[in-house]
């Protein structure tokens, strides 16, 4: 659920909002109504992304418990890889939410200094962290699918 919430709202961003600002003649009014939509977006975003994580640990720890002494013989290879996608899942997303969503917002609307080109320059460079994160979150769920295979799910 929490990757469908994620990839969903990721693909949305990503294909079908930031794609129709376009329609929007007026370039600072394109940037308010992104900020604008990154305040929901954003949360949302994260909430699918922690949703999964918490249900993957919450799953790994069962599977420990019933893996016993062969947990780490079994899982060690694919599970590093998928935890090593998930950090950078993470700290992707951070980049993109906490780091230049937050400065576009706070752009947009006045609170800091910041032209229109570098309001856009800012968009462009959140529609491309997104559409990256989106790769990322599809190898995360390839080494899941292949972490399912080790365990006989």
């Amino acid at each position: 659920m929490g990757w469908v919430v994620s990839f969903g709202t990721g693909c949305y961003f990503a294909f079908i909002l930031y794609p129709s600002l376009n329609e929007i003649d007026d370039r600072l009014l394109r940037m308010r109504v992104l900020a604008r939509s990154l305040r929901y977006y954003h949360p949302i975003y994260l909430f699918g992304l922690c949703l999964s994580f918490m249900t993957g640990a919450m799953m790994m720890t069962a599977l420990k418990i019933n893996l016993g002494a062969s947990y780490f013989d079994k899982l060690l290879a694919p599970l590093g890889w998928k935890f090593l996608f998930v950090l950078l899942v993470f700290n992707v997303a951070a980049m993109q939410c906490f780091g230049q969503g937050l400065k576009l917002g706070r752009m947009a609307i006045g609170v800091i200094p910041g032209d229109i080109e570098t309001q856009e320059r800012y968009a462009r460079k959140i529609r491309k962290t997104q559409i990256f994160n989106l790769g990322l979150i599809l190898v995360t769920v390839y080494f899941g699918y292949r972490l399912h295979g080790v365990i006989g799910l």
